[in-house]
């Protein structure tokens, strides 16, 4: 029975919408380098020309630039949540741009820290401030022709600012000013909405590192609040310390991060409710098999028996037949109540999950000839119905690849409860497989073990070596 996927296809879609029609590129980066997400703008920005699916995954280290990659491996070793920063870069081709990078960390369900980046090209913007900086006679022409709204201060004793001093004619545009009233300003009520405290850390930054990049609210003079991103340039100034304030208007961004946040949990929500029904399903089918099928081939089993009872001594070939047809019921009596069984143990439904495993590795070993060794708890873990099922197929999936691909004679199973979690381990003493086959997008058995652990909170690890077997590791919270 097939479901629909239509809703999965509309929310993706909306996904992708979301993040290709954004103008800064976007991207979601591993501690590897592996670009699990990316947009149009990204792809533009790097020298590539297709336009990527949602899930679109390369390699940041080695496709691209290995100093950005070094940037990257850096900003995972400090866990810093929020940071900004920006140099210049010499891409593979030669070229030498000026990229921003906006960085936070995103932690999913599986428990993994992902990167997730705003780089934008500010080659233009930097070229613009260089030449700002580095000629006076040319600055009022650069300063006005800027896509960026600019303020300039005076840095005055004790590291306060005094109001504006010049501005350009972006930012009297955006926060709706003439360029007479918005030099009246005060910058503290202007562009930073009064955080007095934030100003104090940003412009002792300013002084020791020369420059600062952060986030404000600006105030139009219809006193509408607008979110902002400013750069802020310690410069001289008519021969006088300066600070230089470079704007840009972060509502975009800012309303993509809450449509990606919100589209991500409905794409959660709608896959454990898809979850939910093919188990269902799987549960109604099973009976139907079980009670409709079952019954009635065990009526035919009875009549064929009745029928046999009244031939005749002479009738032997005829007997014969009767006893072939009645093992070939028999055959599929059983063939009945295993296809039930695969489907939705029983077991599973009556008895847990402790018993669920036992049985499923008694049965595996059957059927394989390798040997299951478990540890199982004495009183069975409480777990509602979903999660109970969750950890069942993830266990069913580990065995299916060990069998297919470990190689293995023996398998090791442990359940147990630790800090309000369940813990499932099944170890192998197989060949083991690489980390790349464990990263591969194309190894759709793994990832659909992460993401049925995922919806409810959990994670699952896979830790191998070549030789020395494969763990997986299933970490389930009890209590949500």
């Amino acid at each position: 029975m097939q479901l629909n996927n239509q809703p999965y296809q509309i929310l993706d879609i909306k996904l992708s919408e979301i993040f290709n029609n954004f103008t800064d590129t976007l991207c979601l980066i591993d501690d590897k380098g592996i670009v699990y997400h990316s947009n149009i703008a990204y792809l533009n920005l790097f020298g590539e020309n297709s336009s990527p699916p949602i899930n679109f995954t390369t390699n940041f280290a080695v496709e691209y630039q290995k100093e950005i990659f070094d940037l990257i491996q850096n900003l995972f070793s400090k866990q810093i949540e929020e940071h900004r920063f920006e140099n210049e870069f010499v891409l593979n081709d030669g070229k030498k741009i000026w990229l921003e990078f906006t960085s936070s960390f995103l932690s999913n369900h599986e428990k993994q820290n992902l990167l997730f980046l705003i780089i934008r090209d500010i080659t233009k913007k930097k070229q613009t401030e260089f030449k700002l900086l580095k000629s006076e006679e040319r600055y009022r022409s650069v300063f006005n022709q800027a896509n960026d709204a600019m303020f300039v201060c005076y840095l005055n004793y004790g590291r306060t600012l005094s109001n504006f001093v010049e501005v350009n004619e972006v930012a009297c545009r955006t926060l709706n000013y003439t360029k007479e009233e918005l030099q009246n300003q005060n910058p503290y009520s202007a562009i930073f909405n009064n955080f007095e405290g934030e100003i104090v850390k940003i412009i002792d930054k300013t002084w020791l590192e020369g420059h600062a990049i952060f986030d404000t609210i600006q105030i139009t003079k219809t006193g509408k609040k607008i979110p902002a991103e400013l750069s802020s340039h310690l410069i001289d100034f008519n021969d006088k310390p300066a600070v230089l304030f470079i704007s840009r208007d972060i509502s975009q961004r800012e309303e993509a991060a809450r449509n990606i946040k919100d589209t991500g949990e409905r794409l959660r929500n709608l896959a454990l409710h898809l979850q939910s029904i093919r188990e269902e399903e799987r549960t109604l089918i099973a009976r139907e098999i079980h009670d409709e099928l079952g019954q009635m081939l065990t009526f035919l089993k009875i009549q064929i028996t009745l029928v046999g009872k009244k031939l005749c001594n002479d009738q032997q070939s005829l007997k014969d037949k009767i006893e072939s047809s009645i093992k070939l019921i028999d055959d599929s009596i059983d063939s009945i109540q295993r296809i039930a069984e695969k489907l939705r143990p029983n077991v599973l439904d009556e008895l847990g999950i402790s018993p669920a495993i036992d049985w499923q590795a008694k049965d595996f070993s059957a059927h394989t000839g390798i040997g299951c060794v478990c540890d199982l708890p004495k009183e069975e873990p409480f777990l509602d119905k979903e999660k109970a099922t969750a950890v069942f197929r993830i266990f069913q999936e580990a065995l299916t690849n060990v069998a297919r691909h470990a190689n293995a004679n023996r398998v090791f199973i442990s359940l147990k409860e630790y800090k309000d979690n369940l813990i499932l381990e099944i170890k192998d003493n197989g060949k083991g497989i690489t980390a790349n086959q464990i990263n591969d997008p194309r190894s759709l058995g793994l990832l659909g073990m992460k993401e049925r652990a995922m919806l409810f909170g959990g994670t699952v690890t896979i830790k191998s070596s070549m030789n020395s077997g494969t763990t997986v590791k299933v970490e389930l919270p009890l209590l949500n």
